[in-house]
């Protein structure tokens, strides 16, 4: 599992969540999910971001998938003010576009991937190392697009549904 944010005309981290070997089935769990946020500094990331933008108004956008229920409970337990969306509406979630655009870019770059044979923990590393390769040479601009369109994107869904 790939875990990733963006604010303003910035990317953030984008990281790979590790599974937990002390679950039951080795699957990616809670802890998991929370250690890759604790180690990479999140926190002090979203103080910086706060600090950076000073008077506006900061929030984390997430879904609720029930795969994020963990998440938005540790970042509401960090304070951490959240825009929750519902799950499976990408008009709201800029990520979801710019995973999209990821995933167009492993495809056009990538194409022997879907052909790859092998040791499982090989082939994940290299779908791991074309996404992270297709994430860094994003152009900011996409990034500030997607926030600058969120008010009218919001707006239109109010609207659509009454």
């Amino acid at each position: 599992m790939m875990t990733g944010f963006i604010y303003g005309q910035t990317q953030g981290l984008f990281l790979r969540v590790l599974l937990d070997p002390s679950s039951a089935k080795g699957r990616v769990t809670r802890k998991s999910i929370i250690d890759v946020y604790e180690h990479y500094d999140f926190l002090e990331i979203w103080e910086a971001i706060r600090k950076k933008v000073r008077d506006e108004e900061v929030f984390f956008i997430i879904d609720n998938a029930k795969t994020h229920l963990s998440i938005r409970r540790w970042l509401r337990g960090q304070g951490i003010p959240l825009l929750e969306i519902p799950a499976c509406l990408p008009d709201l979630n800029p990520i979801e576009y710019v995973w999209s655009l990821v995933n167009d870019k492993v495809d056009k770059n990538y194409p022997e991937l879907y052909l790859m044979k092998g040791a499982l923990d090989v082939v994940k590393k290299a779908i791991e190392k074309s996404i992270s390769g297709c994430w860094k040479p994003l152009d900011p601009k996409v990034f500030d697009t997607l926030a600058g369109t969120m008010a009218n994107r919001v707006k239109v869904i109010i609207k659509a549904d009454g």
